[in-house]
C-alpha cells in the first residue's frame, strides 16, 4: 500500500541508496568484512592413538575437500587430539602421518551443515611409505556435542518430494517440528512468514533462520530463500548448547548454498503441473482443478582460478498458480429485496427477523422484547440507502449449501492465485592463501502475486495481491592466525519489502468512488487523505465479506555483523565472538474503513441471543445496523538494535567425555522512530486535575453500587530521553552446559541445558502492531444502547460521533480522554526459555543410527505463539468486577445519562464519550470510568511447558538408500485466562495445547538396483539399460493424531465424545446448549480424546537417469503429492450457534497433485 511522505510515493529503494550498499558490499568482501549471525560450517575433531590407546602427539592431519581440493592442516595435541573448524559442508579426505607410523587414510568423509563429526585414527606401526587407507564411509557419531539437530542433506534434498519448493519445508521431517503455516502445498519461498512458520518446542516465529551463516530473519519474517536446487544442505537444531547461538526462542534452521568447486558443474531443470493430471482440489467444492506450474531454472558451478577462486550462480523462474478456497453464505433472491418469508433456521422454523430500533428492556424483570417485521419482510422504506447500493455487488450463491433449511455455505468456490516469480544468487569463493578463505553472496528475488476476480464483482476480493522483493547480501572471510587459533569476520544485509496492491481490485474512480456509497456523505475524507491507492470498502456480513483490511505496506531492513574467534589449547576448544544486529524498517496497515453485520442485530433479543434460530447477517445489513470502525494509520519509520557477546568451551576431558560451557549475554534496544513521534502508555497513577476537583455526578442508579473511581491517566508520549515504546529491556546472561559421553565406539548419551532470550522484534513483529495513538486516529461505531442501534451504514459516524482526527501529541496527557486504549507494557520482561534434553545415541548394524530423545522446553514471561508476530498477553485494566453482571444481570444494561457529556472541553477530554448523552450503566461500573477498555499488552508473568519424547532412526546415503523414520509424543501447556472473572483477579491457569500428541515422519530414497552402475545387471547394452537402468524412488509420509476442539462458553452436560465419529456429527452436539446470559464459563475448553480428524499423507517420487556421455546426465522425474488422494476433512464446526455444528463441511488437505520433471546435469 503506497502512501504519500514527504510529497512523494515511497515505493523503491533509491538508486544511490542500492550503490551505497553495494559499494559497502564490494568493499567488506576484499576486506573479509564482519560476520552475521550463526555459523553454518561444521567441524571435525578426533584423536589419533596407536594400537594400545597411547596418544600420538605431534601427527600431522591433513583435510582436503575433494570438490575444492582445498587442504588444511594441524598437528595433534598433548592427548593426540585434532580439530579442524570452519569446514565448509562437502566430502573430504582425511591424511596423518606420523614418524614411526603407517600413513592413515580416511576416504568418504560427509561433513554435513553444522554437522560436529568425529573421526579418531589408530595408528600401525610401520614404515611411514606404507599406507592404512580406509574406504568405508565413516558413521556420524556424534561424541563431543550435546547439540540436538537434524540435516537433510544434498542427496535427499534432490530427490525428495517438495511440493512449494521450499528446501525450509524439510525440518518438518524432524518430527519435533511442527507446522505452523497453513499446510506444506503453500510454504512457497518467496512467502515472508512459511520458513519461519515452525514450531520447535514454543518457538513458532520466532527461530533464528540462517542462509550460509548469516541470518534472514527480520522481526519473525524471512526475507531469502534461495532455490531449492542451488542448496547444499538444510539443517535445523531443537537445542544448540553452543552460546554461539541466540537471539531467538531456541529454534534454528540453517541452510548452506552450494559453491564452485575445480570442476564445471551445474545442471538446467523444469518442473510442471497440469491440471490435467490432477484429482479435484477440493471434494467439497468439486471445482476443477486449476493448479498449473511452469518452473524453469538452472545453476552452475565453475574454477576461475583451480584451488583458489571458484564462482556459483543460480537463477529461478515460476510462472504458476496454485489453489485457494472461498465459502460464503449469501442471500437468496427473495432475501436481497428484504423478504425472509421463506428463511428458515436450523430446527426448519422461520428464522425470524426482528427489528432492532423496537427493543425495549424493563430492568426489573430483565425481559427483553423486539417486534418482529410484518410477514417477515423488511419494507423498501427501512432498508439503508447505502446498504441497497452495495447489495448490487452482492454476487449470487452457486450451490443449495450445506443445510436444507439455512443454505449455509450456498457459495463455494476453488479459485487460483498466481505468481510470477524470479529468485537469482551468485557467491564467490577465494582462497588466496592457506591462512585465507573468503566468500561473498549476492542473492535477489522479486514475486507479483494476484488472483482474477472469479465473482465478476467489484467487492470481490483480491486476497494477497503485489509485490514481494528481497536483496540478500554476505561477506565472510576465515584467517588462520596460528595452527591454534582462527578469526572469522562475518558481515549480511536483507532488503526486504511487500506492498499490497492489485489494479483490477482498486476502486473504480479512486478517491471519488466512495462518494458512489456515500452520496453527499464524505465522512471517510480525513482518514484517506495520505492514501495513494483505493480499494473497495471492507463488509464483513455473517461469513461474507467484501474488499480488504490491512493492506500492508512493509519494509524492513537488516544490518548485522559478528566477529568471532577460535582458540585451542591442550584439552579446551574456546570460541569468542560477538554480534550486533540493526533492524529499521518502513511499515503502515491501511484499514480506512471496517463494518460489520451480525446475525444478533435482529434475533429477538441482545442477551445472549441464539441466533441458529432468529436473525441473520444479511437483514442487519439491508437495515444498515451497522457495527466497526474507521482509521488513520501513519507511516513509521521504526528501529531496533540487539547486541551479543559470548564465550564458549567445549573440554575434551577424555576419550569418553565432552564437556560444552558457554555463557551468551544478550541486550536488545526498545523500538523507537526516528524523530520520536512514538506513543507509548497511559499512566494510570496520575490523577486528572480538572477531575479531582471538579468530579463528574454520578447518576443514582450507580451510585449504589459503590465503586471506588479512580479518575487517573495521563498519557505519555516519547522525547529525546525516552525514544522507546516501552522501557529499555534489561541485558540477559544465558549460560549453556551440556556432555557428550561415549560409552563405546557405538554408543553415546548427550545431555544439554540451554537458556534462550527470545528477541522482543520477533514477538511484537511488524511496527504496525504498536500502537500510535495521537499520530493514529481510530473511531467506532457507537455501541448499541439496550440493544438499540446507534448508527447505520449510511451514516456510520454522525455529529454525535464525529470522526476524531489525528492530532499528534498536542494534547498532551489528556489523548485519549474518553476513549478505549491499549499500550505495550512498559515493563516488558523478554521471553527466556529453558531447554533440556537427554539423548542415547545408538550406531546399529547396516550403518544406521538411533536416537531416543527426552526434551523439555520451560517457557518464563513468555507471549502466545504466533507466525509474524503481533500475539500476545494482555488484560483490560478497566474491568468492571464481573460479579455484578452475574448478581444484577440486566439491571446493568439499562442507560442512564451520561456524566462524562460535554465534561470538561473537546481538548482535555477529547474522547468519543464526550458526545454520547447516554451510556449504560454498565460503562460506569468500572474502576476508570472516564475511559473505555484499557488493554495493557505483552504482560510478563505467563509460563509455558513442552515435553517431549522423540525416536529417530536414520540412515545416510549408502549402498543405494537412505532412510530416516521418527516419532514424537508430546504434552504442551501454557498459562491463560479460563475466563472473566480469573482474568479480573488476575489469575492464571495452565492450559493444555491444542496441538496433536502424536508426530510420525518418515522419509526414503532408494535407488533399484538394477543396470549400469547397480548392483545388479551392470553391463547391460545401452537399450536395455536405458529401459531398466537408472531408476530411483522416493517418498516422504506424515502423520498426526488430530488437534483437540477448542469450545466458548457453553451449557455441557455430558460427554462430547463419540465413539464413531463421522464428518455429519462429529461429537455429541446434544450435551451442548448455549449459554445463559449473565454466567461465568464453567465448561471446559477441550476434552479429552475429542480431537479432530488425524491427518497423514505420502508423497513420493519416480525418477529415470539417462546417461547421455560422461558429463551430461539427463533425469526424468514424477512426482505424486498426496498419492492415494485420501480425503482429510476438516476440523468440525464447534460454534453451537451455527446450523452446521458438530460437522465437518470443509477438506483439510488437497486432493492428489502430479509434478513432473526435465533434468539436465553436467
Amino acid at each position: 500500500m503506497s502512501l504519500r511522505s514527504g510529497g512523494k510515493t515511497v515505493k523503491r529503494i533509491s538508486v544511490a541508496y542500492c550503490l551505497g550498499v553495494l559499494f559497502c558490499f564490494a568493499m567488506m568482501q576484499f576486506l573479509a568484512g564482519i560476520g552475521t549471525a550463526q555459523d553454518y560450517r561444521a567441524r571435525l575433531q578426533g584423536r589419533v592413538t596407536d594400537p594400545s590407546q597411547a596418544a600420538i602427539v605431534g601427527a600431522v592431519v591433513t583435510l582436503t575437500n575433494v570438490q575444492t581440493g582445498v587442504s588444511a592442516t594441524k598437528s595433534t595435541g598433548e592427548i593426540g587430539q585434532y580439530l579442524f573448524d570452519f569446514v565448509l559442508p562437502g566430502r573430504y579426505r582425511l591424511v596423518v602421518e606420523a614418524a614411526g607410523f603407517e600413513n592413515f587414510v580416511q576416504d568418504n568423509i560427509t561433513v554435513v551443515t553444522r554437522g560436529d563429526v568425529t573421526l579418531n585414527a589408530v595408528m600401525a606401526v610401520g614404515a611411514v611409505s606404507a599406507t592404512v587407507n580406509v574406504s568405508a564411509t565413516a558413521l556420524a557419531m556424534e561424541f563431543n556435542t550435546s547439540t540436538m539437530s537434524q540435516t537433510v542433506d544434498g542427496r535427499m534434498l534432490k530427490d525428495l518430494p517438495v511440493l512449494a519448493r521450499n528446501p525450509f519445508t524439510l525440518a518438518l521431517l524432524d518430527p519435533a517440528v511442527v507446522n505452523g503455516y497453513w499446510d506444506t502445498a503453500h510454504r512457497n519461498p518467496f512467502f515472508s512468514m512459511s520458513s519461519n512458520g515452525v514450531d520447535i518446542g514454543n518457538t513458532l516465529g520466532r527461530n533464528d533462520v540462517l542462509v550460509d551463516g548469516v541470518t534472514i530473519v527480520m522481526g519473525s519474517r524471512v526475507g531469502y530463500v534461495p532455490p531449492m536446487d542451488a542448496v547444499h544442505e538444510v539443517s535445523v537444531q531443537q537445542n544448540a548448547v553452543d552460546a554461539e547461538f541466540g537471539e531467538s526462542a531456541g529454534g534454528v534452521l540453517s541452510l548452506s548454498m552450494k559453491s564452485g568447486t575445480n570442476q564445471f558443474h551445474g545442471e538446467t531443470y523444469y518442473f510442471g503441473r497440469n491440471p490435467a493430471l490432477n484429482a479435484v482440489a477440493n471434494s467439497i467444492t468439486h471445482s476443477p482443478n486449476q493448479d498449473r506450474y511452469n518452473i524453469g531454472g538452472g545453476n552452475a558451478g565453475f574454477p576461475i582460478i583451480k584451488n583458489k577462486l571458484f564462482a556459483f550462480a543460480s537463477y529461478e523462474q515460476w510462472r504458476s498458480q496454485f489453489p485457494s478456497t472461498y465459502f460464503a453464505t449469501l442471500p437468496t433472491d427473495p432475501e436481497r429485496t428484504g423478504d425472509f418469508s421463506q428463511s428458515l433456521n436450523a430446527n426448519g422454523g422461520l428464522r425470524t427477523i426482528f427489528d432492532p430500533w423496537s427493543t425495549k428492556l424493563d430492568p426489573a424483570t430483565g425481559a427483553v422484547t423486539r417486534t418482529p417485521f410484518a410477514g417477515n419482510i423488511i419494507p423498501q422504506t427501512r432498508m439503508d440507502p447505502s446498504s441497497q447500493i452495495f447489495m448490487k455487488d452482492v454476487w449470487k450463491p452457486n450451490n443449495a449449501g450445506d443445510n436444507p433449511f439455512t443454505h449455509v455455505n450456498n457459495y463455494k468456490l476453488t479459485f487460483p492465485w498466481w505468481s510470477d516469480y524470479k529468485n537469482w544468487s551468485g557467491r564467490t569463493d577465494w582462497n588466496p592463501s592457506d591462512k585465507w578463505k573468503i566468500y561473498g553472496r549476492y542473492s535477489q528475488f522479486r514475486e507479483w502475486e494476484s488472483n482474477n476476480n472469479f465473482a465478476n464483482s467489484p467487492a470481490f476480493t483480491d486476497q494477497d495481491g503485489g509485490l514481494t522483493a528481497t536483496i540478500n547480501m554476505a561477506a565472510d572471510a576465515v584467517y588462520t592466525i596460528s595452527p591454534s587459533t582462527v578469526l572469522d569476520l562475518r558481515w549480511g544485509i536483507t532488503l526486504f519489502g511487500i506492498d499490497y496492491d492489485s489494479p483490477w481490485a482498486r476502486l473504480s474512480g479512486g478517491e471519488a468512488g466512495f462518494a458512489n456509497f456515500w452520496p453527499n456523505n464524505p465522512w471517510y475524507t480525513p482518514y484517506i487523505k495520505d492514501l495513494t491507492k483505493f480499494f473497495y470498502p471492507r463488509l464483513n456480513v455473517g461469513s461474507w465479506y467484501s474488499g480488504m483490511t490491512g493492506l500492508w505496506y512493509h519494509k524492513p531492513r537488516k544490518l548485522s555483523y559478528q566477529p568471532s574467534l577460535i582458540k585451542h589449547k591442550g584439552r579446551h576448544n574456546l570460541k569468542f565472538g560477538g554480534s550486533l544486529r540493526h533492524e529499521w524498517e518502513r511499515t503502515n496497515s491501511a484499514d480506512p474503513m471496517n463494518f460489520s453485520f451480525d446475525s444478533a442485530m435482529t434475533a429477538n433479543t441482545f442477551l445472549s441471543p441464539n441466533t441458529a434460530l432468529s436473525g441473520d447477517p444479511w437483514a442487519t445489513f439491508l437495515l444498515g445496523a451497522v457495527s466497526g470502525h474507521a482509521s488513520y494509520s501513519p507511516l513509521t519509520f521504526t528501529r531496533d538494535n540487539q547486541w551479543a557477546g559470548y564465550v564458549q568451551d567445549d573440554i575434551n576431558v577424555n576419550r569418553s567425555l565432552t564437556l560444552n560451557v558457554g555463557l551468551r549475554f544478550e541486550h536488545e534496544s526498545a523500538i523507537y522512530e526516528d524523530q520520536n513521534p512514538m506513543s507509548r502508555y497511559l499512566d494510570l497513577g496520575n490523577p486528572i486535575p480538572e477531575m479531582q476537583s471538579n468530579p463528574p455526578q454520578m447518576p443514582a442508579q450507580v451510585l449504589q453500587y459503590k465503586i471506588p473511581y479512580q479518575y487517573n491517566g495521563a498519557w505519555v508520549f516519547a522525547d529525546s530521553s525516552h525514544r522507546g515504546a516501552y522501557n529499555v529491556p534489561a541485558g540477559l546472561w544465558l549460560p549453556r552446559i551440556g556432555a557428550a559421553i561415549r560409552i563405546n565406539d557405538q554408543t553415546a548419551i548427550r545431555v544439554g541445558w540451554a537458556r534462550y532470550a527470545t528477541n522482543l522484534l520477533a514477538v511484537i513483529g511488524p511496527s504496525w502492531n504498536i500502537p500510535q495513538y495521537g499520530y493514529s486516529a481510530t473511531t467506532s461505531v457507537q455501541s448499541p444502547l439496550q440493544g438499540v442501534p446507534q448508527a447505520t451504514l449510511s451514516n456510520p459516524f454522525p455529529a454525535a460521533n464525529p470522526l476524531l482526527l489525528p492530532l499528534g501529541n498536542s494534547l498532551g496527557r489528556y489523548t485519549n480522554l474518553g476513549n478505549s486504549a491499549a499500550w505495550i507494557n512498559q515493563g516488558l520482561n523478554t521471553p527466556v526459555n529453558d531447554r533440556f534434553n537427554v539423548s542415547l545415541q545408538r550406531a546399529l548394524p547396516g550403518g544406521l543410527r538411533l536416537d531416543a530423545t527426552y526434551f523439555a522446553n520451560l517457557g518464563h514471561n513468555v507471549q502466545p505463539p504466533s507466525n509474524g508476530g503481533g500475539s500476545f498477553a494482555a488484560r483490560n485494566v478497566n474491568m468492571a468486577d464481573p460479579k455484578l453482571g452475574y448478581t444484577y444481570k440486566s439491571a446493568l444494561d439499562q442507560k442512564v445519562a451520561n456524566p462524562f457529556y460535554h465534561y470538561m472541553t473537546p481538548q482535555t477530554f477529547p474522547g468519543q464519550l464526550w458526545n454520547q448523552a447516554q451510556v449504560p450503566v454498565s460503562s460506569l461500573l468500572e474502576p476508570y470510568p472516564q475511559y473505555g477498555s484499557l488493554t495493557e499488552d505483552f504482560l510478563s508473568g505467563f509460563s509455558e511447558h513442552y515435553q517431549a519424547l522423540q525416536l529417530k532412526a536414520e540412515r545416510a546415503f549408502s549402498r543405494g538408500y537412505s532412510l530416516m523414520v521418527a516419532y514424537n509424543y508430546n504434552r504442551e501447556a501454557s498459562d491463560v485466562y479460563f475466563n472473566d472473572p480469573a482474568q479480573y483477579a488476575n489469575l492464571l491457569t495452565m492450559m493444555p495445547s491444542a496441538n496433536p500428541r502424536h508426530r510420525i515422519s518418515g522419509a526414503a530414497a532408494y535407488d533399484l538396483p538394477l543396470g549400469n552402475g547397480r548392483k545388479y545387471l551392470t553391463n547391460l547394452r545401452p537399450v536395455l539399460n536405458a529401459v531398466l537402468g537408472g531408476w530411483t524412488t522416493s517418498h516422504i509420509f506424515t502423520w498426526n493424531s488430530g488437534g483437540f476442539l477448542r469450545f466458548g462458553q457453553m451449557i455441557v452436560n455430558g460427554d462430547p465424545v463419540l465413539g464413531s465419529p463421522t464428518q455429519a456429527h462429529w461429537f455429541n452436539t446434544s450435551v451442548f446448549q448455549a449459554p445463559q446470559p449473565y454466567t461465568p464459563r464453567t465448561n471446559p475448553w477441550q476434552y479429552p480424546g475429542l480431537t479432530g480428524p488425524r491427518f497423514w499423507q505420502l508423497d513420493s517420487t519416480l525418477s529415470k537417469n539417462f546417461q547421455i556421455s560422461e558429463r551430461f546426465r539427463i533425469e526424468f522425474r514424477m512426482e505424486a503429492y498426496n498419492l492415494f488422494n485420501k480425503f482429510i476433512p476438516s476440523n468440525p464446526d464447534t460454534n453451537v450457534y451455527s446450523s452446521t455444528f458438530g460437522m465437518s463441511t470443509n477438506q483439510a488437505n488437497l486432493g492428489r497433485e502430479m509434478q513432473y520433471a526435465l533434468k539436465l546435469y553436467f
